[in-house]
């Protein structure tokens, strides 16, 4: 998860953002999903553009698509993809043009997430050396294994037990680390993850309990923005025409796997990460209402479909009499 140049710059926001803002980590984490936003904003901008664009053509597609309506076939359908390729080609849209944003975005973030569940190396920047001694000390004091992603877990043990607190320490003093300095350090840090009473550390988990009903409500939230949010940028984006019945089925039920997929990752990580997930879905939904009221998707209309198939019928008219023409 760690990226070159992105990991240690995305570190040094959350870090300042962190200790700026009174080390409150959850205003540190809605503070720097915003940033991350504004950040990746000139992508969201190319892709709408690009939305704009196919939009335009949505006319002239459909009325291609009226053209073949009812015919399934291998052959007709292979004649019906080559024509709307070649109109996108002739108005110089590439339709994958839009995917281009996502895949630059994708190492982006990798560090991203890498930044978030890693505070002891970015938010107390304790050092390499000393995190990676740190996680291997509480695997071996807590027998349990763990890897070099187990930083907030690592933080919760240590403070959560004083048996495995004491057996850290002995580690790392006999290590030749300053272990008084480093539990201040995380104890610290331990407090801005306690939100409400609510521990930021602790991964929720299927226990009615009373005092795990908040850790409960944490993947039922993420589930509720998860489904909302991507109902809002579905309204507000513009969505190509579905090739089949079975395509369009396919995208409804991405509504709900989505989410579900949400809800199963919150039961698996720490409260923190599912917050911050919480946040991410919700400054989507809002950039993407921002993107289309300033870059507009222009509505298709029954006369603009209406005339491209005029326009369509005129032009295959005339292909016969110049073929006659010249034989």
């Amino acid at each position: 998860m760690d990226i070159p140049i992105l990991s240690p710059a995305f570190g040094w926001i959350i870090r300042n953002i962190y200790n700026v803002f009174g080390q409150n980590y959850l205003l540190t984490l809605f503070l720097f999903a915003v940033i991350i936003k504004v950040l990746l904003l000139p992508f969201g901008i190319k892709q709408q553009k690009n939305s704009i664009k196919q939009s335009r053509m949505r006319p002239k597609e459909m009325a291609i698509r009226k053209k073949y309506a009812g015919r399934n076939d291998k052959g007709t359908q292979q004649k019906l993809n080559e024509e709307i390729m070649q109109l996108y080609q002739e108005e110089n849209i590439n339709p994958m043009s839009g995917c281009l944003p996502l895949l630059i975005q994708m190492p982006v973030l990798f560090a991203l997430y890498g930044v978030i569940i890693k505070p002891l190396t970015y938010i107390a920047n304790l050092g390499s050396d000393v995190v990676s001694k740190l996680t291997a000390a509480y695997g071996e004091a807590a027998s349990v294994t763990v890897s070099k992603y187990s930083e907030i877990a690592t933080i919760n043990a240590i403070v959560g037990d004083s048996g495995v607190a004491e057996k850290v320490g002995n580690i790392m003093t006999d290590a030749g680390f300053d272990w008084n300095s480093i539990f201040t350090q995380i104890s610290s840090m331990h407090k801005s993850f306690n939100i409400f009473g609510i521990d930021m550390t602790i991964t929720p988990s299927i226990n009615f309990a009373r005092e795990n009903l908040p850790y409960l409500l944490i993947p039922v939230l993420t589930f509720v923005f998860a489904f909302f949010s991507t109902k809002i940028i579905r309204k507000f984006t513009y969505q190509p025409q579905a090739s089949d019945p079975a395509q369009a089925r396919s995208l409804a039920m991405m509504d709900w796997i989505m989410p579900l997929m949400s809800v199963w990752i919150s039961f698996s990580v720490s409260s923190a990460i599912a917050v911050y997930w919480m946040f991410q879905n919700i400054l989507s939904a809002a950039q993407q209402i921002l993107l289309y009221k300033l870059y507009p998707i222009p509505q298709v209309t029954e006369e603009d479909i209406k005339a491209a198939e005029l326009a369509l019928k005129g032009k295959a008219s005339k292909k016969p009499v110049k073929a006659a023409y010249e034989i």
